[in-house]
């Protein structure tokens, strides 16, 4: 199992389907919580597919974003049931959340709920590491007619681009791949990120790209962008200028 640790907090924190998704010995259905105001409470089912009883403690995080950094504060805005609880082998845990406070007129607020293995000391890995499962889920409150607004930007210096988006909605948006490329040429002269990035309200990501040629060619003109992918909201497909870093 302790093998698998990495591919359930992969899955836990990019994936948004509401149906089961199997990770590893462990699914978890939903991956996310939306609440609203004729909605305040949610419940995740948590099913093991291992031998033995593991014990998990349960707690929710304010989530917010400095610098284009996640930052996790405790919080009681969320009360979440059981605290701590045993997933028995082979068997499932039900964890219902409920949200304490109003939601905000004007603004998406965010929350993750954290599930973390207590492991026992004994509990090792291959490499004679003490490791623990650890998942964080995001939960969102939403609010009237809140929705993303992604502005897209990029500085250019020397064999670096930095391409910013930032979201000036009030909602928060999920970036899922993103193509970069000078905007005379095909994608496949691009550049492609695969990134699965939420960007919470008034926050921004940047994706710092080499543009140094792999192989051996002379490179291309990047004074003019075409920056084409998905949201959870959509395609977007649209042309900038970099500034001169």
């Amino acid at each position: 199992m302790r093998r698998l640790i990495a591919g359930i907090v992969l899955s836990a924190a990019t994936l948004l389907s509401p149906t089961p998704v199997l990770a590893g010995s462990f699914s978890v259905s939903p991956l996310r919580v939306d609440f609203a105001p004729a909605a305040r409470t949610g419940a995740l089912t948590i099913r093991s597919f291992q031998d033995t009883d593991v014990v998990v403690e349960a707690h929710a995080m304010l989530w917010e974003q400095v610098d284009g950094k996640d930052r996790l504060t405790p919080t009681r805005d969320v009360l979440v049931s059981p605290v701590v609880f045993t997933l028995p082998a082979n068997g499932s845990q039900l964890v219902r959340v409920a949200l304490q406070r109003s939601a905000d007129v004007q603004r998406e607020l965010s929350y993750r709920l954290i599930l973390s293995e207590v492991p026992h000391a004994a509990q090792t890995d291959v490499s004679g590491l003490n490791v623990a499962l650890r998942i964080s889920l995001p939960m969102f409150v939403t609010a009237s007619n809140a929705a993303p607004a992604i502005e897209w930007s990029a500085t250019l210096s020397g064999d670096t681009l930095d391409v910013t988006a930032r979201n000036s909605g009030n909602a928060h948006a999920r970036v899922l791949n993103l193509v970069v490329a000078p905007a005379d040429a095909p994608d496949e002269a691009g550049i492609h990120q695969q990134t699965a990035a939420y960007i919470l309200p008034d926050e921004a990501r940047t994706w710092p790209l080499d543009l140094r040629p792999q192989d051996g060619s002379s490179g291309s003109d990047w004074r003019r962008l075409r920056v084409k992918g998905a949201t959870e909201d959509g395609d977007f497909d649209l042309e900038i200028s970099p500034n001169d870093g």
